[in-house]
């Protein structure tokens, strides 16, 4: 696993896809209404996820095996599993700083968002890489939002990135959400498919995600096999060995 390899690892997370089996425990949703636009978002505490991991670059494909833990508003963790139990690498972001660890090549990183916003060359925080993975509409106050048949949509403009949601009126979830950074040209199409309920809220199981940035093309995609949400306090462990190198 070289270093272009965690990155793109990491570039899964933010911009995720899943799927399938869940065992719910404990989720509610919120229901909002801004202007004519109404939503249920998914609240929970702690939510804890496996599965099977995969993307596509520039005509390569990688798969793996993921552990996923977030506490809301807090903490994102993932941990790479390729197989056999073992770890090839660890990714953990806060609100204000982003850790990955590479178990393979003994390096590790330690940053800020500014460093993933020169990477995928797209303005990045916190709230909007969770709300991308739980398929959360984010209002913001200025929000442009017509009605087109079955669904809303609903268009924000912050600083730079333009952000184009697709909320259906049937379910009251984000269906499809574009987001394009006008400067660099460069965006992140997410779609939700397949609903189906964590505790007493829609969730969506399917997720394609793909990323166009300097005219390439990467798709994105975690099957989840379980899902749990609960008041449970989880751990997010980040320790690095002695030797590892600081990228």
């Amino acid at each position: 696993m070289n270093k272009q390899l965690l990155l793109c690892l990491l570039g899964m997370l933010l911009f995720s896809a899943c799927k399938k089996e869940t065992i719910p425990s404990a989720a509610s949703a919120a229901t909002e209404t801004v202007g004519n636009v109404t939503v249920q978002n998914l609240e929970f505490t702690y939510l804890n996820a496996r599965g099977q991991l995969k993307f596509d670059d520039k005509g390569q494909s990688t798969s793996s095996g993921y552990a996923l833990r977030m506490q809301k508003d807090s903490v994102i963790w993932i941990s790479v599993l390729p197989g056999l139990g073992i770890e090839a690498a660890r990714i953990k972001l806060t609100p204000d700083s982003v850790y990955m660890m590479n178990r393979i090549q003994r390096e590790y990183a330690a940053t800020d968002y500014a460093f993933l916003s020169k990477r995928f060359n797209v303005a990045l925080d916190f709230q909007v890489v969770q709300a991308i993975l739980l398929g959360n509409y984010q209002a913001n106050g200025s929000e442009k939002a017509t009605n087109q048949g079955q669904m809303q949509h609903v268009q924000q403009l912050r600083q730079n990135l333009l952000f184009d949601y697709f909320i259906s009126s049937e379910n009251l979830k984000l269906q499809q959400l574009n987001v394009k950074d006008q400067l660099s040209g460069n965006s992140i199409v997410v779609q939700y498919e397949s609903f189906q309920p964590l505790g007493d809220v829609p969730f969506a199981y399917n997720m394609l995600a793909q990323i166009l940035q300097s005219g390439q093309i990467s798709d994105f995609n975690l099957n989840h096999t379980k899902v749990t949400v609960s008041e449970d306090v989880l751990e997010f462990p980040f320790s690095v060995p002695s030797g590892y190198k600081r990228l």
